[in-house]
């Protein structure tokens, strides 16, 4: 019915985003290259662009795989070594979630989050270990066991996509809002959201989840009740809308009563419960969340006791009760033997080649089974209430309650899908293979006997933590690659995260722990790829978790078009990909696929972009073609106030200006529109504003204007003109040539900056698919040489004190000398 701890190990753990489908799915992952820095002396590992690790799993599936991290390889792992252990004001029982480049009164940052059970939430510097802000909803007079022990949470946070807040459960039953940066609440507009009005029965056990579908993005909250089995709990979801506050109760008992029960107000059933780590799944391929319950009663309808039950993005059902629903057959002896079948949450899972069924799942439970589901259609027999119909039944390969989450993950060197399982008997390897029929099923491949919490993968390596130690280990095989003996012991839900070459992880003694490679732990990364559009999506790929809101799509055979969206895809949380004029390379496609976003923008006329790719973009959207929009325009003016005028608010605090006849300055602009300091980029003439500019000038009217460029790229005419559309001041960032204006237009990133991209400036390719990534890092995109960095460009290095550079590029574009030479300006 809730958690129980057997036996001296943990039980439960971590996960991270999860790359569904079949083998094309992985393609993405071969085009992030991390070249040697022979030169240098540098050891060949490279941080991937802006990874963030935002919420329990690294992403709304919760798979476990960090498919972005490129450090940490099988050949470096053996020299992972201890930073700093950090003392928290309280035991964290689960684990932390990591933001990229965080805004922060000192600089720019990378921070973990984490909740601790007596109800704080910390931010620490991820670098040093030290504490930025924390905050208390303590239990004050809740007790639970008869006044026996203080309420208590088991929740892990999780960072809103944008990057801007984060989310904590407290111990007066509500989910509190917090700038990341500064840790200043956010009251009103529905916040702190309610998630129970029984904290004294009910305890926020997993982790919060958010995920975005639809043009919305959704934070979850689910409840269950205490260890014991004793009070009065139904195990519930609240779905809240972080765009209006508003939310949604879905109960597991009584289920046809949306509200959050009261004692006054209540439902004679109890003691049902969502416990498991990631709390929901969302599946973008089904456009469904999953969850699993713990022990109770189940009619069908309105009662869900050991059920696997599904629900629409927004947390509601179907005629008071799910939209599908497994349940096993023999539920009745799960229940009145307290074997949870909700003791771990639905793994999302990719299908094998051949599977006929497309979007699977895996279910533990405390019954020692993993059970192999089809999503689109959860008992095989057609919507909810159905006992039985799983797609295939076995015993865990190593025996055993399965109280973790298991972590899925494709082999890239074979396109495998794989799910690790591990638990107090020890951890295992299943295989997803195509059986008779295209029939879909788990083969145990290997087992061992170290047991320990939920595993998650990153780069190709298994990383756990047991009482013996956190381990590191070959997902093929099990076979062990390193292991640490470090703050072990007393754990419970805790597991590891890995990001950005660094192994974090709290224990059971209220410390926070981090691991890296000794002196080059960040060095210069390169993501390259065969050509431009490879690039685009390796960038992507490096940089961006499945389900964001959207997506903008530009040719990638002229810049115009590209120069206005880049900062608009940067600002709206995803990527800029791409394409041929008439047609979608293969490995934009995939990165589509992968992405899944609720919508597309594509950029320009059918000139630039096809009619016919539009409409193939369709396949890669949950709404289909519809939720395909072109933003066109007799010319690259009317294309870039279009993008202004369906992104801007009106008296926006900031607008850029930049040429539109060359593209230099707009891709160096570019990034600081997207990310520092958000606001639209329009383009104009060198000598003139096009009257579509000028309209759309005069309807935003900013606050101030900025104008990227020197006078050569937009006259003093034009800028003069320009004061007519703002009450403050016309700025100019330019410089004698495009590299110095580029360094100079870095000038409004905060220092240290906690990442740099550099794109080559004699082609305009690259630097636009970074304009996105790096808007996200709040950080620039600086130009180079292919051989050489301009003096200028060195000069805005040295100011900006990055701790990661990422180039953006082949070798073609940026040669290795230029990135041997990089490594000196990281601090």
């Amino acid at each position: 019915m809730d958690e129980t701890r057997t036996g001296t190990t943990p039980t439960e753990g971590l996960a991270e985003r999860r790359w569904r489908g079949t083998a094309s799915r992985t393609a993405a992952w071969a085009v992030i290259t991390a070249l040697a820095l022979v030169a240098a002396g540098i050891p060949s590992a490279a941080v991937a662009a802006s990874t963030s690790w935002l919420q329990y799993g690294n992403g709304p599936t919760h798979s476990g795989a960090n498919a972005a991290e490129t450090v940490l390889t099988p050949s470096t792992i053996g020299g992972l070594q201890k930073q700093y252990t950090a003392t928290l004001p309280g035991i964290a029982d689960s684990p932390p979630v990591y933001l990229a480049a965080a805004s922060t009164p000192g600089g720019i940052k990378d921070l973990l989050f984490l909740t601790t059970k007596d109800g704080w939430t910390v931010a620490v510097d991820a670098a040093t270990g030290s504490t930025l802000w924390k905050h208390q909803y303590g239990p004050g007079s809740c007790r639970i066991n008869n006044g026996a022990q203080p309420c208590y949470t088991t929740s892990s946070p999780a960072v809103d996509p944008n990057g801007t807040s984060v989310y904590s459960y407290g111990l007066d039953g509500r989910v509190h809002k917090y700038a990341v940066g500064t840790g200043a609440e956010t009251t009103g507009g529905g916040w702190p959201e309610l998630a129970t009005a029984k904290p004294y029965d009910e305890k926020s056990s997993p982790a919060l989840t958010t995920a975005s579908a639809g043009g919305h993005t959704y934070l979850y909250a689910a409840n269950g009740g205490y260890p014991g089995d004793r009070g009065d709990y139904q195990g519930h979801v609240t779905t809240i809308d972080l765009a209006t506050g508003t939310q949604k109760v879905f109960n597991t008992l009584c289920s046809d009563k949306t509200v959050h029960f009261t004692p006054a107000n209540d439902c004679p059933q109890v003691q049902s419960a969502v416990w498991a780590r990631p709390s929901v799944n969302y599946d973008p391929a089904t456009n469904l969340i999953y969850f699993a319950t713990g022990n109770s009663v189940f009619d069908g309808t309105h009662n869900w006791g050991d059920t696997v039950l599904a629900l629409k993005p927004d947390g509601s059902g179907v005629g008071g009760g799910p939209v599908d629903s497994y349940t096993p057959s023999n539920q009745a002896a799960l229940n009145s033997s307290d074997q949870d079948l909700g003791s771990s949450s639905p793994e999302i899972v990719a299908a094998p080649s051949g599977s006929a069924v497309k979007n699977l799942g895996v279910q533990g439970g405390k019954d020692a089974k993993l059970r192999l589901l089809d999503l689109s259609d959860l008992s095989s027999q057609g919507g909810p209430g159905h006992l039985g119909g799983e797609l295939q039944l076995i015993a865990v390969p190593q025996g055993g309650q399965v109280l973790t989450q298991p972590a899925a993950w494709v082999d890239p060197a074979s396109a495998t899908p794989w799910v690790l399982v591990a638990n107090n008997s020890g951890i295992s390897g299943l295989k997803v293979v195509t059986g008779a029929g295209g029939r879909p099923q788990l083969s145990p491949v290997w087992k061992t006997a170290v047991a320990g919490t939920s595993p998650i993968v990153a780069n190709g390596i298994g990383y756990y933590l047991t009482n013996g130690g956190v381990r590191a280990f070959e997902p093929t095989t099990g076979r062990l690659l390193w292991s640490d003996t470090s703050g072990t012991v007393g754990l419970h839900w805790q597991s590891p995260i890995v990001v950005n070459g660094h192994l974090y992880y709290a224990d059971g003694s209220a410390r926070l722990r981090a691991f890296g490679l000794p002196g080059a732990a960040h060095p210069v990364a390169r993501v390259g790829g065969a050509d431009r559009y490879a690039v685009s999506a390796a960038l992507s790929a490096a940089t961006f978790s499945p389900g964001v809101g959207t997506v903008y799509v530009s040719s990638g055979a002229l810049f115009p078009d590209a120069l206005s969206g880049g900062p608009a895809a940067g600002r709206a949380g995803g990527p800029l990909l791409l394409v041929q004029p008439k047609a979608i390379p293969s490995t934009i496609a995939t990165e589509l696929r992968r992405l899944h976003p609720a919508k597309i923008v594509v950029l320009g006329g059918a000139g630039s972009v096809s009619d016919g790719v539009k409409t193939s973009l369709g396949a890669f959207v949950s709404g289909g073609a519809a939720a395909v929009s072109r933003i066109g325009g007799s010319d690259r003016y009317a294309v870039s106030a279009g993008v202004s005028r369906l992104t801007t608010p009106v008296a926006n605090p900031v607008l850029y200006v930049a040429s539109g006849e060359n593209y230099p300055d707009a891709v160096s602009g570019g990034a600081i529109a997207a990310g520092s300091a958000k606001g639209p980029l329009l383009l104009v003439h060198p000598t003139s504003i096009p009257s579509v500019i000028r309209a759309e000038l005069g309807r935003v009217h900013p606050a101030r204007i900025v104008v990227f460029g020197g006078t050569g790229s937009v006259s003093a005419s034009v800028a003069t003109a320009l004061k007519a559309y703002t009450t403050g001041a016309v700025t100019r960032l330019g410089g004698a040539d495009r590299y110095a204006a580029s360094a100079q237009i870095s000038g409004s990133v905060v220092t240290p900056a906690a990442r740099v991209y550099v794109a080559t400036g004699t082609v305009f390719a690259d630097a636009l698919s970074a304009d996105p990534a790096a808007g996200t890092a709040k950080g620039p995109t600086l130009l180079v040489t292919p051989h050489g960095i301009p003096s200028a460009v060195a000069q805005a290095l040295t100011r900006l004190r990055p701790s990661s550079i990422v180039i953006v590029g082949g070798t073609g574009s940026v040669d290795n000398a230029v990135q041997a030479a990089l490594q000196a300006y990281i601090r």
